[in-house]
């Protein structure tokens, strides 16, 4: 992987009027990590940064997400708090695919395109099956609730 560093000059120089047509991935910066340097994006132009930064950037919220899925994988509590954690995350799935078709497909290859999508379509499931556990769980508990005020008032 290629690296870069920024070194700082012993004198202030600023940077006037930037009008180039550069064609790249524009990353902007956030306040806090800019420092004194006062940048507000970059344009990257390698592709093999682009790609590189992409990736790291999905694989930081697909672990969010798995993240997500194991901390909510035991149904034990009786409010539904799992289960609406279960369907933001798969909301979250949903936007990083459109994310990915719509404005990363210029940028990354197409064999890190697919295998990003593919990592997503076995999340997305995984989900669903968790969501059609918790329903099913949560009905088979409202059911056997059901059951036991019956036989207490008979």
């Amino acid at each position: 992987m290629k690296s870069f560093a920024i070194k700082k000059l012993e004198r202030n120089y600023e940077l006037e009027n930037f009008n180039y047509n550069i064609k790249g991935f524009c990353y902007p910066i956030k306040k806090n990590k800019a420092g004194n340097l006062k940048i507000k994006e970059l344009i990257i132009v390698n592709p093999d940064i682009i790609s590189s930064l992409i990736c790291y950037n999905f694989n930081k919220k697909y672990q969010k997400i798995i993240e997500c899925l194991f901390n909510n994988s035991d149904f034990k509590e009786d409010d539904d708090t799992s289960g609406t954690n279960l369907m933001l995350a798969l909301d979250e799935v949903a936007r990083l695919r459109t994310i990915i078709i719509n404005k990363y497909k210029y940028y990354l290859k197409k064999k890190e395109e697919e295998e990003l999508l593919r990592k997503l379509k076995v999340l997305e499931n995984e989900l669903r099956m968790k969501i059609i556990d918790f329903k099913l769980i949560k009905e088979q508990n409202l059911l056997h609730n059901n059951i036991e005020e019956k036989s207490k008032s008979r």
